[in-house]
């Protein structure tokens, strides 16, 4: 009979294997495809930035004289403020400037004749952290509108290698009888690699943490449950305790030195621990990217960022005591 049983088992593991290989290899083509996907997506926004950086070919002050324009012409920018955020990734970053003429500007007036100069270079402003500046930036050539009232360009800034922290810039622009006008811009950086770093080895620590809760609390289960046994037991006519021997094990193990670390193999085949570790982890990484996302410098003051990103995942972890209690423990 065993041998029976034993062969139809057999027999329907094997039928069942090859749908269980088959299901597995549906993960496996959707994450390739998905880094397949990003890997494009990377190269053509590289391609994209390198094909808008060869553009950039006009320097600060460079401009062709020519011939005041009479009566002056005004400009004025659309955003004489600009806030450009370079993330994480850092690479170029473009800011693209539109100025409106007061009023067409003669067929003898070209783009070339318009100066662009750096007023104050774009240097990180704090009062704690050390000065950096970024190199000059470059701009891309003037282009006028068909009704010769607009005048767009863009500028060109070099974010490689950049700290973190909040920079501050501003240029001018003017020409033979135009302008001038002044405009300002905000450049942010954030340190994705210590932030990347941070989240890892905060992770680890929440999880070793989340272990060792799941230990306790599975510790404290099996002493009560050795201790209801014990209550229950009858007393031989001789005083002796008649324990059923499958409590023993069970006790020593809650007992014995290193008693979490031997209970182990039952937290981490418990679904309600990875449930809860599942949950905590997604709250973690919620919580620190949203302070990362939030704070478009973050990594300019390191002591202070980290200790905010920690705080938050372990703060975020304690949602698995939720988790436990609705299961009873």
């Amino acid at each position: 009979m065993y041998k029976e049983h034993s062969a139809v088992a057999l027999a329907s593991a094997s039928a069942s294997a090859p749908n269980v290989r088959r299901r597995r290899k549906w993960p496996v083509g959707r994450l390739l495809a998905c880094a397949l996907l990003l890997t494009l997506t990377a190269g053509q926004q590289a391609n994209a930035a390198t094909s808008e950086q060869a553009r950039c070919t006009r320097h600060s002050g460079e401009f062709k004289p020519g011939e005041a324009i009479s009566p002056p012409v005004t400009l004025t920018p659309d955003l004489p403020t600009q806030t450009v955020n370079f993330g994480g990734g850092r690479g170029w970053q473009f800011a693209e400037v539109v100025l409106t003429a007061s009023r067409p500007l003669p067929s003898s007036f070209e783009p070339s004749q318009l100066a662009i100069e750096v007023l104050r270079r774009f240097s990180r402003q704090s009062e704690t952290l050390s000065t950096v500046t970024l190199p000059q930036p470059t701009f891309t050539e003037p282009r006028l509108n068909p009704a010769r009232n607009i005048i767009t360009f863009a500028v060109c800034l070099d974010g490689s290698n950049l700290g973190a922290g909040r920079y501050a810039g501003a240029i001018a622009v003017e020409g033979p009888g135009v302008g001038p006008t002044n405009l300002a811009f905000n450049l942010n950086a954030q340190n994705e690699t210590m932030f990347l770093s941070t989240v890892i080895v905060s992770g680890v620590l929440v999880l070793f943490l989340l272990f060792w809760r799941g230990a306790a609390t599975l510790q404290s289960d099996t002493a009560k449950g050795v201790a209801a046994e014990v209550d229950h037991a009858d007393v031989t006519p001789e005083g002796v305790l008649e324990v059923p021997a499958k409590v023993a094990p069970t006790a020593e193990k809650a007992v014995q030195t290193r008693a979490r670390w031997s209970l182990r193999t039952e937290v981490l085949t418990d679904p309600m621990f990875w449930a809860g570790t599942v949950l905590s982890t997604a709250a973690a990484v919620a919580a620190a990217w949203a302070i990362y996302a939030a704070n478009t410098g973050w990594g300019a003051s390191p002591v202070t960022d980290i200790f905010a990103i920690v705080s938050s995942i372990v703060a975020a972890a304690g949602f698995q005591s939720l988790i436990t209690s609705a299961a009873g423990k």
